[in-house]
C-alpha cells in the first residue's frame, strides 16, 4: 500500500438549529466567526467559527453538506481521490465547488460516519 497523500484536520461540523446561540457558544470559547452561507430567506444556514487553523461548521441547514461530519483538508484533491481509488474506497458523489471557492466531496466509513475532504481552489 503506498503512503496517504498529506491530509490535515479541517473542520467538524455539527447541527445547529439556532445558529445565533451556537455561534455565542462557541465564541466564549475564544472561536471567531468566518464564512457564512444564508438561505433564500437570509437565514444562517452554514456559520463557520474559527480557532486557529480549524473551524466549527455549525449547519442549520441538515441536507447540504449533512451535520455530523468531520472534514480533512490536502493540497490536491486529485491526488487523494487517486490514492484512495486504488484501496477501493470511492466518493459519495463527484467533487464539488462550494460557495467559498473550495473544492470538497464525502466519503461514507464502514459504519456509516462522513468524511469530508476538501482542497484549496486553483490559482
Amino acid at each position: 500500500m503506498t503512503e496517504a497523500p498529506a491530509l490535515t484536520l479541517n473542520h467538524v461540523a455539527l447541527a445547529a438549529p439556532d445558529p445565533g446561540r451556537s455561534m455565542a457558544f462557541y465564541a466564549a470559547f475564544g472561536f471567531r466567526p468566518g464564512f457564512r452561507r444564508t438561505d433564500d430567506a437570509g437565514r444562517i444556514a452554514l456559520q463557520q467559527m474559527w480557532r486557529g487553523t480549524v473551524f466549527v461548521e455549525l449547519l442549520a441547514d441538515r441536507t447540504d453538506p449533512a451535520p455530523g461530519h468531520f472534514g480533512l483538508h490536502c493540497p490536491d484533491l486529485e491526488a487523494v481521490l487517486d490514492h484512495l481509488a486504488a484501496q477501493g474506497i470511492a466518493p459519495l458523489y463527484p467533487p464539488r465547488r462550494g460557495q467559498s471557492g473550495v473544492l470538497w466531496t464525502f466519503f461514507e466509513d464502514p459504519a456509516g460516519n462522513l468524511v469530508e475532504v476538501t482542497a484549496p481552489c486553483p490559482g
